[in-house]
């Protein structure tokens, strides 16, 4: 709750259940909510980057290039480690 929720709205629940005046239950519907609030913009940007194809193809063409450098490097050094020659 200290991670998503307001600040009031901890000591608010803090103090009602040193208390004894509150239900766990009211605590996980509350808790619920505010994670609901606090998670929505990220799951509203992940779902608007899925939906958008020509992004998605450039990241992949890109990260694909990028893997194939990598790995032509690390092939390209292996093989002057064992000593092989290509001709």
């Amino acid at each position: 709750m200290n991670v998503v929720s307001d600040p009031s709205v901890v000591k608010y629940f803090t103090d009602k259940h040193a208390s004894c005046e509150i239900r766990y239950g009211d605590l996980k519907k509350q808790l619920a909510e505010d994670i609901i609030k606090a998670t929505t913009p990220v799951r509203e940007r992940i779902d608007n980057l899925l939906a958008d194809e020509k992004y998605l193809a450039k990241v992949v063409r890109e990260g694909s290039e990028k893997a194939r450098e990598s790995a032509s490097r690390t092939v390209r050094e292996v093989r002057e480690i064992i000593g092989y020659k290509s001709f």
